[in-house]
This record gives C-alpha cells, structure tokens and sequence, in this order.
C-alpha cells in the first residue's frame, strides 16, 4: 500500500514535521516579546488595532500573531480584546517571579546562528554576529546574563540546591557566577552558608542588582575579576562552576587546577555544565549547546576533574529538560 496513516515510518515523520513547527512558535513568541506585544497587554486589555497603534505595528499581522499566542496559552479573547493568560502573566510580566523575558530575548539575539546554520558549517561566520557597534544583531550582555537568571528561577536553581548537600560548609566561591542565582540558591538553602559571585565587572553590576533585589546581600558578595587571570580567593568550603565549562577550548583543566588550590582540604567542587553521554550522541539538549559553543562528554570531564587531582566523583544529571548535569569531586 502507498498511502498509509500509521507506523513506524508514519510517527518518525510526524515527529520531524513537529520541529518545523515548534521552531516557528518559539520565533513568535521571541518577536511577540521583542516588540513589546506581551508587555502591552500586561497593561490591560486591548484590540489587536490598539495594541499595533500603541506600539506602531500593523494591525492585521498583531491579529494573526495574537490568535496564535492564543493558540500557546498565552492570550486570550475578550470580545474583540485580547489579554494575557495566568500563564503568560507568570512568565511574560517583568514583576513575576518567573520571568522568561530575558530568555526570550537573547535567544532571539542567537537565532541567526540557527537560520543560517549552513553558512557555519561552511566554516563562515554567515548570520551570526558576536559583536559590532551598532548592529542590530548584537548580542546584549544584559539579556544574556539575565537570561540565565530567568532560567534558575524557573526551578533550577532549587533543584540544583536540592541535589548538592552543603551541611556545615561556610564558604562558597561562584566562579563565573553571572547574576549568582545559584549562588543564592544554595546559601538560602544552607543557613551557615556565605558565598562570593566572581565574574567581570560589567557582570558584577547586574549581580549586585539581582542580588539586592532578592534580599541576599548579607549572604552573598561579589568580586570583580576574570576566571582567566584572577585566582579563586583561598580557604574556599566549595568552588561552583556552573556552565563555564564549555568543552575542550573552555580551558577547563587550569579553571580546575586554580579551584583546587583555593579549595580547603575535604573542600568540595561542585561543576554543573551541558554534558554529552559516552559516546557523545546525545542528550538532545547538551548535543544542540555543543554545535553552538561546545560540550564535553560525562567522561571528558569527569577524566579532567580527577586530573586535577579531585577524587570521590558523583555524577548526578538533572532533569532531562534541563539538559545539564551535576558533578561534585572532593579535594
């Protein structure tokens, strides 16, 4: 028979005509958030004409693009109004706890790296634009570093806290922390905990606003410096590395060496990073962060932790939607 609607064959193509078209509901969430659709509307209710008029759009594409945001859950009609669903303002609205926005934003700054994947494997640059005064494709520090905020918000500091036991350790020292969510995490979750966010001082700025505005300033301090020439302090409980570990070129062997010579004796290390299985197919999630940045497997950098002279290695992945895994080593 030719024409056949079920099977084996039948579901695989299902699954590969899904992706074309989660991938163009994530770019519409990404320009619906970019033009500030989401943010009118957390305003209170409007027309699609209302809303294209107050933010200069056009009034019948912000019609079809709200049908199908109502479509995601993440509007609603009202008449010939439309305003945002509980999910939506959970997620969407600056002020909620769960903020994506950042999120949105920068993988939208990252996005033409993946429409024009070609020209990288190519070996050319193509869309992709790291830096350049004035591009519209720059990529914004601020949205990147709060992005990863957004995104440990989102449960995973908690579960990373949940996962690493800190019972009578004193100290901690975040290298490369970005805005010390996790950092945060764990002090809230060990009263006798104290820690110290280092990363550059364009980072340090947005830390100490994140930090302050989670009431963590007693808790958690910050050090300007550059986890490429800076040591790691001394005396240090624990070191975290969570994803600055990035695969071979990420110089993670002397990252190591200079968290264990800051790390006390019986310290412990604690490193969460994208990592790939064994034999480096999969999981999905750290296979798509290697083609962009990189990713070791389990082994590639559970061979360099113990290199760096750290023994007792656990291994403890996170939730697979996640994508990352947690690896502690005493030294």
């Amino acid at each position: 028979m030719i024409f056949r609607k079920r099977g084996k064959q039948i579901r695989w193509a299902e699954e590969v005509i899904d992706l074309t078209w989660q991938g163009r509901a994530a770019r519409l969430v990404q320009a619906a958030h970019g033009v500030g659709l989401f943010a009118r509307l957390g305003k209170g209710p409007a027309t699609a004409a209302d809303a294209a008029r107050d933010l200069g759009l056009d009034a019948a594409m912000v019609g079809r693009v709200l049908i199908a945001l109502a479509a995601l859950d993440l509007a609603a009609r009202e008449g010939d109004a439309w305003r945002l669903t509980p999910k939506a303002e959970a997620t969407l609205l600056p002020e909620a706890p769960c903020y994506q926005g950042h999120t949105l934003a920068h993988s939208g700054q990252v996005w033409p790296f993946w429409s024009d994947l070609e020209s990288a494997l190519a070996g050319r640059q193509g869309g992709w634009v790291f830096s350049e005064a004035g591009s519209p494709r720059l990529r914004s520090h601020r949205d990147f570093i709060l992005a990863m905020h957004n995104m440990a918000m989102a449960g995973r500091a908690a579960e990373l806290a949940d996962r690493v036991h800190l019972d009578g350790r004193r100290t901690l020292m975040d290298v490369g922390g970005g805005p010390g969510t996790y950092a945060m995490a764990l002090c809230e979750r060990n009263p006798g905990l104290r820690a110290t966010v280092l990363d550059l001082p364009e980072t340090i700025a947005i830390a100490r606003e994140v930090i302050a505005r989670l009431g963590m300033a007693g808790r958690v301090a910050v050090l300007e410096g550059d986890w490429d020439t800076s040591d790691f302090g001394s005396g240090n409980d624990v070191v975290l590395m969570s994803n600055i570990l990035h695969g071979p070129t990420s110089g993670a062997e002397i990252k190591l060496q200079k968290a264990r010579r800051s790390l006390v004796d019986g310290g412990l290390l604690v490193v969460q990073d994208f990592l790939m299985n064994e034999d480096e197919t999969g999981p999905l999630i750290p296979a798509l962060f290697n083609v962009m940045v990189g990713a070791f497997s389990v082994t590639g950098l559970t061979r360099r932790v113990a290199a760096a002279g750290f023994r007792e290695i656990r291994i403890d992945p996170m939730p697979e939607k996640v994508g990352t895994t947690i690896v502690t080593a005493v030294k």
